[in-house]
């Protein structure tokens, strides 16, 4: 599984009282375009599952290369509000999630369908807005590290 190559994403939900949860994703994947849907599997030992399941609303926010102090942070010990220190958030009056601007992209989702695998959640959530920045310079995680990709690269 090391070989797969994956872009890191940082999967973020709140509850009803405002707590933020968030979780670091490799298995995020395109479903179909029509309607914009994808898929990310959560681990149901994830702190941030039982939120998430219970909200059925999430931002996955695709992180760029530079920002590798949050995937420090949100794998770490740290306590899991401490570990939203780490970066400047917003917050999507919206949606009422949580969210990094400086985000590679950005996915404002609700989950559309739950299927149990495993040890795992397989959610499929429909995108109800994206956002994007100009520079593409996803960071991918492979053989258990981080490295670039640039856009057009061979």
């Amino acid at each position: 599984m090391r070989r797969l190559a994956a872009t890191v994403t940082l999967v973020t939900t709140s509850d009803a009282q405002g707590q933020r949860y968030g979780m670091l994703a490799t298995s995020v994947t395109s479903v179909a375009m029509e309607p914009p849907m994808l898929l990310v599997c959560v681990s149901r030992s994830a702190h941030l599952h039982p939120a998430l399941m219970a909200r059925k609303r999430m931002c996955i926010n695709v992180l760029r290369d530079e920002q590798a102090e949050l995937v420090r942070a949100f794998s770490s010990s740290l306590p899991y509000e401490e570990r939203f220190a780490v970066a400047d958030w917003d917050h999507h009056a919206d949606f009422q999630l949580p969210y990094l601007p400086h985000a590679q992209a950005l996915f404002f989702c609700d989950i559309a369908q739950v299927i149990e695998a495993g040890t795992h959640s397989v959610v499929i959530a429909r995108v109800l807005e994206s956002r994007a920045i100009d520079a593409v310079r996803p960071m991918v995680y492979v053989d258990g590290g981080m490295s670039q990709l640039a856009a057009g690269a061979a």
